[in-house]
């Protein structure tokens, strides 16, 4: 038992290093960033956020509550913007969906605040304000941090989404995203513990939970350069 919880430990500490040095990564590109970025917008999120794990094993929006946001996006160049993002929302289960939580009927309701900060590609040239280059669907990743009143954890945010370029310096985006966290404890249960006998020597990175968000995002768009080429294209 002592050696399967040495193991134990040895994994999280080698999961949640990695993660780190990931985070630290991140952060370090958004400080460096600006210096050659050629915009800045600024943003409001809404809509609606919801919960993956034992008790909604993969019936996405099921249950799925309102959310929130504000985020920031530094726009590199037409293919590449990275995002730093601030959620709030609320996911809940109960037992009764899949019948193998104990204890039975057991539920759960929490907020989850997420801070994000990930690295989107544009499949198509895009900046807002241009009349040739308003519209293109991307791709996004990077590394977040999930806290709530059951559990707080790193998280791995991944998902893809729309932008539309609607005036000169309005932006409007449609997104859908997955968080990946490394907790299994944010419906409040352990179910490998419960199931196993508290088997701590198996591996429970298959039951970690998630938390998804998705809606629209609206922002304002400020020129980083004075000179900013549009080459004709823009408003």
């Amino acid at each position: 038992m002592a050696l399967q919880i040495r193991k134990k430990s040895n994994y999280y500490r080698m999961h949640a290093k990695f993660l780190k040095i990931l985070a630290l990564t991140v952060v370090s590109v958004f400080f460096i960033l600006p210096s050659s970025a050629q915009t800045l917008e600024l943003g409001l999120f809404g809509g609606g956020s919801y919960y993956l794990g034992e008790m909604n094993t993969g019936i996405h929006f099921k249950n799925t509550n309102p959310a929130y946001g504000i985020l920031g996006r530094i726009n590199a160049n037409r293919r590449w913007a990275y995002t730093l993002s601030y959620y709030r929302g609320t996911i809940e289960g109960t037992d009764n969906m899949t019948g193998r939580i104990v204890p039975q009927d057991y539920s759960f309701k929490t907020t989850v605040n997420d801070i994000s900060a990930t690295a989107s590609f544009n499949f198509l040239e895009y900046f807002t304000g241009s009349k040739r280059h308003f519209w293109t669907p991307y791709l996004f990743g990077g590394v977040a941090f999930s806290f709530s009143n059951l559990a707080n954890s790193i998280a791995v945010p991944f998902g893809f989404g729309f932008k539309f370029g609607i005036s000169k310096h309005l932006g409007l985006g449609l997104e859908w995203g997955m968080r990946k966290t490394v907790t299994d404890y944010l419906d409040g249960v352990n179910f490998t513990e419960y199931q196993s006998g508290m088997d701590l020597g198996k591996d429970k990175t298959s039951t970690w939970d998630w938390y998804n968000f998705f809606g629209i995002n609206i922002t304002y768009k400020i020129n980083l350069r004075s000179r900013l080429k549009c080459n004709q294209d823009g408003w």
